[in-house]
């Protein structure tokens, strides 16, 4: 799906409603904003109830781990490089 929207004296844009609904997109949604070749990219931030419940299982560690928030932090960033 290709659009074209325009960007407003404040510097925002509106998303096409297609687009919104494909992705589930709300009014409080937040996004990564990636740069590189040339072009700007709109990741959306997903939300969980319960975000230590999708973290499990994702790691595999050798030792026990004693900031286990801080290791996902980690890996999310190293994933999103």
């Amino acid at each position: 799906m290709t659009n074209t929207v325009e960007m407003g004296k404040s510097g925002r844009i509106v998303l096409p409603k297609e687009t919104r609904e494909k992705y589930n997109l709300g009014q409080k949604t937040k996004f990564i904003i990636r740069e590189g070749k040339g072009e700007i990219t709109l990741i959306p931030l997903q939300k969980h109830d319960n975000p230590t419940e999708k973290l499990c299982g994702i790691l595999t560690v050798e030792e026990p781990i004693d900031d286990p928030k801080a290791e996902a932090r980690r890996y999310i960033r190293k994933k999103l490089e």
